[in-house]
């Protein structure tokens, strides 16, 4: 209906303003996306335009509260956590236990390195184009913004969403074999992101006697585990007695996902602007 009410005369001039927009702003519009990934990238320490520098190590502290029975203090390196020092008073008994990695483990985050990939696949997108490239049509542009905003949004998911993993999950992870000491058969920890905090769990288990009157109900997946979780491990069944988790902020996480908002927003800006000329051209694949 608008198609039809437009006069010829306005017809001329929203063909020019759109030309405009395909021609000039778009481009403006990715120039800025690629500015602000590569800011992004930068904060992951990703290798971009060809140079890989070292990338350098950071130290934070855990469980500096007097009353948090976890304390430590962990180096990260990228997304590796390359030195991990842990002391732990047990409930039971206030025994104080020492643990750190060994020499020759480091432990990637696989969600830091599953959202780097995706920043660098968006780069890709906006990037895979000569310098002088003219965009046809509006739906181009948008298919070009729908598939850079699914990879910014799986990037910034993968800080949001910890992964839910079961007890005999965590138990039989490589994680336990990374420490010296060797972990008590009675301790299990996982380490995750959550936003932009590097987050340490600790569980303090009770092996179940095999007469136990206890019904046993085996614990599905979780982000965090609650005392009383039961979970089978070889033929060893176990009950979750203490919870013990500690965090510590990682200020480039929280740059990074600010990169993430700021993209997003300017993709879908862009998205309704190309919109809007639809409704003056709905007989045409604008």
């Amino acid at each position: 209906m608008a198609a039809a009410m437009a006069s010829a005369a306005e017809r001329a001039v929203l063909e020019e303003e759109f030309k405009w927009l395909l021609q000039e702003e778009v481009h403006g519009v990715l120039r800025q996306l690629q500015d602000i990934l590569k800011e992004a990238s930068h904060r992951f320490a990703l290798p971009v335009g060809g140079t890989e520098g070292p990338v350098k190590q950071e130290n934070f502290m855990l469980g500096t509260s007097s009353a948090d029975q976890v304390k430590g203090v962990l180096m990260l390196q990228g997304d590796a956590l390359c030195q991990a020092d842990i002391n732990l008073k047990m409930h039971r008994n206030n025994q104080l236990l020492h643990f750190t990695f060994r020499e020759d483990k480091q432990w990637k985050l696989q969600q830091i390195q599953d959202a780097r990939n995706h920043v660098n696949q968006a780069i890709y997108l906006l990037t895979n184009r000569d310098v002088n490239y003219q965009f046809k049509t509006g739906s181009e542009v948008l298919k070009l913004m729908d598939a850079v905003m699914l990879q910014l949004t799986r990037a910034r998911n993968r800080l949001t969403t910890p992964a839910t993993l079961t007890l005999p999950e965590i138990a039989s992870s490589g994680l336990t074999k990374m420490f010296t000491p060797a972990l008590p058969s009675d301790i299990l920890v996982n380490f995750y992101i959550n936003l932009n905090k590097l987050c340490l769990t600790v569980y303090q288990l009770h092996a179940l006697q095999p007469n136990s009157t206890k019904n046993f109900r085996p614990t599905g997946g979780s982000i965090l585990h609650n005392p009383g979780a039961m979970f089978e491990c070889g033929s060893q069944r176990y009950e979750v007695s203490h919870v013990h988790k500690v965090e510590c902020v990682v200020p480039w996480l929280n740059d990074a996902l600010v990169f993430f908002t700021v993209s997003l927003q300017l993709c879908q800006q862009l998205k309704d602007k190309i919109s809007v000329f639809s409704s003056y051209w709905n007989y045409r694949p604008y």
